[in-house]
């Protein structure tokens, strides 16, 4: 397995750059986690470039020890991963007092009913099915106010 690997520092100069020095100060935090790494980077990408700060995690289990260092203020997974899958993960996250109340949108193949009522009774703010549009993740995030 790779480890996630945060995504390279990108030099902007003019207004760019005092946009992105005030994002950074407000930004919003997501975790996104899933185990495929193209989906990890490509999610961090679109999330970065939309202004928020991202951090990166492969599995459920390394996403819950993340957030032991540095609550996040949104968790975006996927839920068929190694170790610890999404339904585990969104389990553990409303189950703890210090997360409990974490906006949680899954982003999976899985398009059953039977799997989206699951997420809605345990909590799942939102649920994004792959292939997506990097329009629809910021919609779906936009309804959340993030």
């Amino acid at each position: 397995m790779l480890a996630a690997q945060p995504l390279p520092e990108r030099r902007m100069s003019g207004p760019e750059s005092a946009r992105a020095a005030f994002q950074a100060e407000d930004a919003a935090t997501v975790l996104v986690v899933d185990d495929s790494p193209v989906i990890r980077l490509l999610l961090g990408d679109v999330l970065s470039a939309a202004g928020y700060d991202v951090r990166l995690a492969e599995d459920g289990a390394q996403a819950l020890e993340m957030m032991k260092r540095r609550r996040p203020d949104l968790v975006l997974t996927d839920l068929n991963m190694p170790r610890m899958d999404g339904f585990s993960l969104v389990a553990a996250i409303k189950g703890d007092p210090n997360l409990a109340d974490l906006p949680i949108v899954v982003i999976t193949s899985e398009e059953t009913e039977a799997k989206r009522a699951r997420g809605r009774a345990q909590g799942v703010d939102g649920w994004i099915v792959k292939p997506f549009e990097p329009a629809e993740l910021l919609e779906v995030l936009w309804r959340l106010d993030f």
